[in-house]
């Protein structure tokens, strides 16, 4: 079933693939078919539950799906083409044959299970490097979706004046694609677990060992925090505007106050350090409080059904690029 959505993802025109039924039940199906296979190899008792849920919505949604569109899943293609058959008139019978084996196998599981079979504990993997993986996996995947968002609310207030710079306001990807992952927000948050969070821990080390006052230290902290922060952030916009916007097809800073080059400018610079200073000495603390809380077997359900959603989107939207280009925080 996993198979069979992700060819559709990276065979579907992202342009033509609105947010309709088809849509939510694709992504329904793909999360309840990972975290239902997981349930499985784990002997859970919500194997069965998940399987049967994930079998009955895909197929019964397809049904209506057919009834009122005339297809079982939105096409993005001439009725003619080979897509039609693969994904209209095979895809269903895959789709039948893979819930009856995800509800034969959890069968399977809970018998297992009554017979003594222990449920698996513990996380997926036991290397030690598996829990930082998968804290990296997650943030990446987290931010990647709400840096869209991000995008977002940067170019409305460029719209209402509250930032300077233009945006394009026929961005279909921007405005209408709402669940377009942008995974330079979510190499960003990594990059800030792997780097900033180290710096700035490093810098409280420094300011405790320091001369100042105990009520300065903190606040001492929290500038130069800021302004390491700055540093690096800036220096990665930069060296990625000189690798990739040479030409500024991407995003032109030059009408700018206090710009370099026209590949960073003063506002965006402080709007990233900014952003970048809450997420290491609010945020990410939080996260990683939260993960510790939840525990393997939880943090490992969530890596399984976001990842299995997170590909689906990456194939749909990444494969068969949009005509508009993933935008920048804009100009």
């Amino acid at each position: 079933m996993l198979v069979s959505w992700y060819a559709y993802a990276a065979a579907a025109d992202p342009d033509e693939t609105p947010y309709d039924l088809s849509f939510w039940r694709a992504l329904a199906s793909v999360a309840g078919s990972g975290l239902s296979t997981w349930f499985i190899y784990r002997r859970s008792k919500a194997a069965l539950p998940m399987a049967a849920a994930t079998a009955v919505q895909t197929i019964a949604l397809g049904a209506v799906n057919v009834a009122r569109k005339g297809a079982y899943v939105t096409r993005s293609w001439k009725k003619s083409s080979i897509k039609e058959k693969l994904f209209n008139r095979v895809m269903p019978a895959v789709h039948v044959a893979g819930a009856a084996a995800l509800v034969g196998a959890s069968v399977v599981a809970a018998k297992a299970r009554q017979a003594g079979a222990p449920t698996l504990a513990g996380p997926l993997s036991n290397a030690p490097w598996y829990p930082r993986a998968r804290k990296l996996g997650l943030y990446f995947m987290t931010f990647s979706m709400l840096g869209h968002w991000v995008e977002m609310l940067f170019c409305t207030g460029i719209k209402h004046g509250i930032f300077k710079g233009g945006y394009d306001r026929e961005n279909h990807m921007l405005w209408d694609q709402w669940l377009f992952p942008f995974p330079a927000e979510g190499t960003a948050a990594v990059l800030a677990d792997l780097v900033l969070v180290p710096a700035k821990n490093a810098i409280e080390g420094i300011m405790a060992e320091s001369p100042l006052p105990q009520p300065l230290r903190t606040p001492a902290a929290l500038v130069t925090s800021f302004l390491v922060n700055q540093l690096v952030c800036t220096s990665i916009d930069f060296a990625t505007g000189m690798v990739a916007n040479r030409n500024y097809e991407l995003w032109d800073y030059r009408d700018m106050r206090f710009h370099f080059m026209g590949q960073v400018c003063l506002q965006n610079s402080l709007f990233y350090s900014i952003a970048a200073t809450w997420g290491v000495w609010q945020l990410l603390p939080a996260l990683e409080k939260l993960m510790k809380r939840a525990g393997d077997t939880v943090l490992d359900g969530v890596l399984v059904g976001m990842g299995s959603v997170f590909a689906f989107l990456e194939l749909l939207y990444q494969v068969v690029p949009p005509k508009k280009s993933p935008g920048e925080l804009p100009a």
